[in-house]
């Protein structure tokens, strides 16, 4: 169901216009009009006018923005998406998700609210505990 897989993975890549490093520790505010893949880590905002990628090595704490983001790794803060707002099975979430599509895969860990905002109409949800 995901949107991993070995080619959608490369080719997701090859549209990637910033990219956080494995073993880079940012802190701060980033913001580009492009994409942003996060292999490393990362305090602060985060807002793109694309798409954001927190790969499996990733840990982001703090806001992302994008008009879709994926998440695989460790985010500890809200997330809001225009489009599609996707946590895989190796993610992990600890925020508000706010976006149009909302997909949590199964094997994924997540706590929060959620809220599907479609047409101008945002509908909240709480996750049970």
């Amino acid at each position: 169901m995901g949107m991993f897989n070995n080619k959608g993975l490369a080719s997701m890549r090859e549209g990637i216009g910033s990219v956080i490093g494995e073993n880079a520790k940012m802190k701060g505010e980033f913001t580009t009009s492009g994409s942003v893949n996060i292999d490393g880590e990362f305090e602060g905002s985060i807002k793109a006018g694309r798409e954001v990628v927190v790969s499996p090595a990733g840990k982001v704490s703090g806001e992302i923005e994008g008009s879709s983001i994926i998440i695989s790794g460790r985010v500890d803060g809200n997330l809001r998406a225009k489009e599609t707002l996707e946590i895989a099975k190796t993610g992990k979430v600890n925020g508000d998700l706010t976006g149009a599509k909302i997909v949590i895969e199964e094997g994924s860990s997540y706590h929060g609210r959620v809220n599907v905002e479609a047409s101008g109409v945002a509908e909240t949800a709480q996750q049970p505990s």
